[in-house]
């Protein structure tokens, strides 16, 4: 892609120089409202192609070419100018030319700044449901921390509780015994008597 870039860069280099080269042609007589016109379509059609080369996003690459043409096309619009047979809608035309040119260039970097401006906007969106997401776990995570230690507290409770059922079931179970032998030690003694 780079080199498809620097190969266009140079064509239009090149034409920029043939358009150079034609305005620095001494042309008299008749010939010069053709010539003019020659001239005129030269720089159109670099127009155009430098409109193509900032459609595709190589504007801030173009820029010397751009300034390079400007100068060729002020002079042309000089020549334009100090013929006086021409008509001077040719003079106004290629500053139209010219400024329409810088107009796209500025209309195209506004639009790509707005895209810029959105996708910002949607980071900044995402960003913001993250930091609340991220918010609501660590709420989560006290309320989590919280219902352990309770759970923690109420086993260790419910631990010493059975510790206490099972050491009083083990004395209710001693006592039963020892009744029950003497009870059996009075029936045993009703019997021998």
């Amino acid at each position: 892609m780079y080199q498809d870039n620097q190969d266009e860069d140079d064509k239009l280099k090149n034409d920029i120089e043939k358009f150079r080269n034609i305005l620095d042609e001494e042309v008299e007589g008749n010939h010069r409202s053709e010539y003019l016109i020659k001239c005129k379509q030269m720089s159109e059609n670099i127009k155009k192609e430098i409109q193509k080369r900032i459609k595709k996003g190589d504007e801030n690459q173009i820029m010397k070419l751009m300034k390079y043409y400007s100068q060729q096309n002020k002079r042309l619009q000089e020549m334009e100018y100090n013929n006086v047979d021409e008509d001077t809608s040719l003079l106004h035309d290629n500053h139209q030319v010219e400024v329409q040119l810088f107009e796209d260039n500025v209309t195209q970097r506004k639009q790509r700044l707005q895209n810029v401006h959105k996708s910002m906007e949607t980071v900044k969106s995402i960003y913001e449901k993250i930091h609340e997401v991220a918010t609501q776990q660590v709420d989560q995570m006290f309320t989590i921390e919280d219902n352990y230690t309770y759970a923690e507290n109420k086993t260790q409770k419910a631990s010493q509780e059975l510790v206490k059922a099972q050491q009083s079931l083990k004395t209710k179970i001693g006592y039963r015994i020892v009744i029950i032998c003497i009870l059996i030690l009075i029936v045993g003694l009703m019997f021998v008597k």
